[in-house]
């Protein structure tokens, strides 16, 4: 493969460019997470926990790992929902149940369930000296995305997300959006008035999401503001390994954060 290039066409010749270059054109995310001490300081000022028992905690848990795929990728600490299904009757299981649970009532994430592995998949018919000849695919931990699953189903039973939000809600998909707009069009067809449709393609929305909106949003409802810590781990600097079509490029592990 010949040397990369980054969206301004300008080689990428040494490691730190390669970095640089994928952090700016797919993630969005800056070098540097929040200092430890600023850390400690947000955890004094929303020093609170969930408020929800441990008992009904466990009950949400084991229903979201009950609806998890067994085909999830188990990317990179290789424990894939399957395995801790199958031991969830011995101690290991309860274990594992109690430790989820008690991250989500404190507002904790442990550093380790946020590592993650990006695999840097070839797009057909593309230039593959160039960035965007090149899909990301973010392999994540399977205990951590089951814990962000509760508090993202927590979140959508709080009315924080807008009403006509369709996006990673459940319930809802892109074919009821299609057909919410089709029926609303030929409705003011039979009625003989004007009918006009405008498409937004925000690029790169999620990865662009900025903490400060989110907590802000969090803050109006008490609900919202019971996740105010976990959503701020959520966001801090993470770790990930890069590989191209399942070869490693000899980029090193390295945090980022969340702008």
């Amino acid at each position: 493969m010949g040397d990369l290039t980054d969206t301004t066409e300008v080689p990428l010749k040494t490691d730190n460019e390669n970095k640089t270059g994928l952090i700016r054109d797919y993630f969005g995310w800056r070098n540097k997470g929040r200092k430890v001490d600023e850390e400690e300081e947000e955890r004094e000022r929303y020093s609170c926990t969930t408020g929800i028992k441990q008992e009904k905690m466990e009950e949400l848990v084991r229903k979201a790992l009950a609806r998890r795929s067994n085909r999830s990728a188990p990317e990179p600490d290789r424990i894939g929902y399957k395995l801790i299904k199958r031991v969830l009757d011995l101690k290991l299981g309860s274990e594992f149940i109690h430790e989820v649970v008690e991250n989500l009532i404190n507002g904790t994430i442990p550093k380790e369930w946020q590592h993650s592995k990006v695999v840097m998949v070839s797009k057909l018919e593309k230039n593959y000296n160039k960035m965007k000849g090149w899909r990301p695919i973010n392999l994540i931990n399977c205990i951590g995305k089951l814990e962000e699953k509760v508090v993202a189903d927590l979140l959508q039973e709080s009315g924080l997300l807008h009403r006509y939000q369709l996006g990673l809600v459940k319930g809802r998909s892109a074919m009821k959006a299609a057909l919410g707009v089709v029926t609303r069009a030929q409705r003011c067809m039979v009625a003989e008035e004007a009918v006009g449709w405008n498409f937004w393609d925000v690029k790169g929305g999620f990865q662009n999401v900025r903490e400060k909106d989110v907590i802000k949003e969090l803050e109006q409802l008490e609900e919202g503001r019971k996740w105010i810590l976990w959503v701020k781990e959520f966001f801090r600097a993470r770790e990930f390994e890069l590989e191209w079509d399942g070869k490693s490029r000899g980029i090193e592990k390295m945090n980022i954060g969340v702008a």
